[in-house]
């Protein structure tokens, strides 16, 4: 039997409240009452309020390090939409707190960071592990507090979970003072109305029916519309209402980070991220729902997006601070995304006169052609690398994607290995597929993975982790194998930061090595801890050993010695570091780094300029055009085509 066949201890009748009050009491009582029944983390001046809430029925996870309780908490508050519990300590245990908060604001996971910390008496005079984290945590938190008036601990353990779960989710940060912890006496709880039990709901607001009626008009007279979805469909259980109004308008619908599966990327009308740009091109209405401007969308500017005019922009936010003026859409609105899609519906089956869906089939079988395109080119580089030594990272992800069950939690941990597996992978829910978001963690995948079993204690969860990440974090293996979540970790080992050809010896062939020692075998390294372990080296053991490990029922570590070409997977890099190459010149560069330049596409040489301008960085077309081999001539072209200003 497992932690999670054990479950919650149970609530004691009227969540078991002592008549003698503390100020752990409080605050572990107010947790129980807000819903919280998972605690992730480490031990140490917390302790007196993990305690009590354990008295109280909620199951503690103990972790070896911080960051990845941490990230557990975070992938926790993702799946579930409740707020993931994270226990630190004081000073050093506060500090290792700092990558998964950041994560967490970026990918907009409610979490509730519980500190532990010195008595206040002893503030800035030497006391022992002094450190504060009401200050440390005020860029990666929606807000934090640090608890000085016992009394009102029950206030503010309420009003964090409320926030954290508030759109925009997000980490809230509570201090507690030993001394708050310690207090005790006969006072009742201040400004606090008990919970019942349940995580609080947020009431959600529809959008302005008169703007709901614009945008209708336009979407009843389009004759290509996309839907393209974000987070803010996940945050508000909007799935249902967005394969809805998606299959009356017959419009292709994607999704987006943490929204991808809102529309399962099965369903006939799904619109994934590969093919996404030839049906950007030819649309002539854009609805996008929830989903947030940034770097990863490009800021919803050309050459990736077609620009405001013979295409229409439709923009549907959450909240008013989400909408992005920088886009010239004909509709703005603000509201819940699940509410607004129901109002859209309604409204364009009113203004067509019918509840009989459109039917669009030329433009159906364009999203067809784009698919079987995307497919088929896919199809041939798989052929290409295939039983290749070392395993290439295609043939990897693909045989992961393959293996898994349809509706398996798949998580990314490796800069690599990601950039394959995302167009291999096919979700059929939100927050299926979980990355590290806009601000790009690492070392996240263990303790994701445990945060997802104890969401999700009857599917598979699969983290596909760099031999970079599983340095960061393989002791916490210990954690998912000492509490029996039988996660499935696929360690893709190509001895490297980053990939030994990607990086150092085309890119930056004169830093130094970033290599790690060559054939360590991190199956062996895992086994003592109790992990099913499989080792792969040739192509054809791969499948039957991700085989095995998914049906071990065990935690399971695959360690996969692979590589890729470096040209396949290099745009990312290029566009990081084109600023560079810029001030360097064209003569300082290798001929093997010019050759990834020399693998572009025009739009991807484009997309190149575009990086250096939105890091502050203004380069000459002629430039982009003698590096990558274009003509310069066509590379404005496509500019002046494609809306794209410079």
């Amino acid at each position: 039997m497992t932690a999670l066949d054990r479950g919650p201890a149970g609530l004691a009748p009227a969540f078991g409240r002592h008549e003698h009050r503390t100020g752990a009491r409080e605050a572990a009582q107010a947790l129980i009452e807000n819903g919280v029944t998972d605690l992730f983390g480490i031990h140490g001046y917390i302790n007196p309020v993990i305690e009590e809430a354990v008295r109280l029925g909620a199951r503690m996870w103990h972790f070896r390090h911080e960051q990845a309780a941490g990230f557990a908490a975070e992938a926790y508050g993702r799946i579930t939409r409740k707020p993931g519990v994270f226990f630190v300590s004081a000073s050093a245990g506060m500090a290792n707190a700092l990558s998964s908060l950041s994560q967490g604001i970026g990918t907009r996971s409610p979490i509730l960071l519980l500190v532990g910390q010195h008595g206040t008496a002893g503030d800035h005079l030497g006391i022992l592990q002094e450190g504060y984290a009401a200050e440390c945590f005020t860029t990666v938190a929606k807000w934090t507090h640090r608890m000085t008036d016992w009394e009102l601990n029950s206030y503010w353990v309420h009003k964090a979970i409320t926030d954290s779960v508030t759109y925009p989710a997000g980490p809230v940060v509570l201090e507690f003072p030993l001394n708050n912890q310690w207090a005790q006496g006969d006072a009742v709880q201040r400004k606090y109305v008990p919970g019942t039990g349940e995580t609080p709901v947020v009431p959600r607001t529809q959008a302005d029916p008169t703007r709901v009626t614009d945008a209708a008009t336009i979407l009843a007279d389009a004759e290509r519309p996309v839907i393209l979805a974000g987070d803010g469909v996940h945050w508000s259980d909007g799935s249902a209402q967005l394969v809805e109004l998606a299959e009356y308008l017959d419009a292709p619908a994607g999704a987006r980070r943490t929204a991808r599966g809102a529309i399962s990327e099965r369903h006939p009308l799904a619109l994934a991220a590969g093919y996404r740009g030839r049906m950007l091109r030819a649309a002539d209405v854009v609805l996008l729902v929830g989903l947030r401007a940034g770097e990863l969308e490009s800021w919803f500017e050309p050459p990736d997006w077609p620009a405001p005019g013979a295409t229409r922009y439709i923009q549907v936010q959450e909240t008013a601070e989400d909408l992005w003026w920088g886009l010239d859409s004909e509709v703005d609105l603000v509201g819940s995304s699940r509410l607004v899609l129901g109002q859209l519906l309604d409204a364009v089956r009113e203004r067509r006169g019918t509840a009989d869906p459109v039917s669009r089939p030329e433009w159906i079988a364009e999203l067809g052609a784009a698919r079987a395109a995307f497919a088929e080119n896919r199809a041939a580089h798989l052929e290409v690398v295939r039983d290749r030594t070392p395993i290439h990272t295609w043939e990897l992800a693909q045989a992961i994607a393959d293996e898994a069950d349809p509706d398996a939690t798949i998580i990314y941990d490796s800069y690599q290995g990601s950039l394959y597996l995302t167009d291999a992978v096919q979700a059929v829910r939100s927050a299926q597929i979980l990355d590290a978001g806009p601000r790009v963690a690492l070392g996240q995948g263990v303790g994701m993975a445990f945060g997802a079993g104890v969401a999700r204690p009857d599917t598979q969860v699969i983290s596909l982790i760099g031999d970079g990440g599983i340095g960061l974090a393989g002791m916490d293996i210990e954690t998912l194998t000492r509490y029996g979540i039988p996660a499935v970790l696929v360690v893709l080992n190509n001895s490297s930061w980053g990939g030994n050809s990607l990086m150092r010896e085309d890119i930056q062939p004169h830093i130094g090595s970033w290599d790690m020692t060559p054939g360590l075998r991190y199956d062996e390294v895992f086994a003592p801890l109790g992990a099913h372990v499989e080792h792969v080296e040739d192509a054809a053991d791969l499948r039957p050993a991700l085989r095995r490990a998914l049906d071990s029922g065990k935690v399971a570590v695959i360690d996969v010695v692979a590589d890729s070409e470096s040209i396949e997977a290099s745009l990312p890099w290029l566009r990081l570091k084109i600023g560079e190459f810029y001030s360097r010149g064209i003569e300082d560069l290798s001929e093997g780094l010019v050759a990834h330049f020399r693998a572009l596409s025009r739009v991807e040489a484009l997309r190149l300029h575009k990086s250096a301008l939105d890091n502050g960085t203004r380069m000459p077309m002629s430039f982009i055009a003698e590096l990558c081999g274009h003509p310069e001539s066509e590379l404005e072209a496509l500019a002046r085509t494609s809306g794209y200003r410079y």
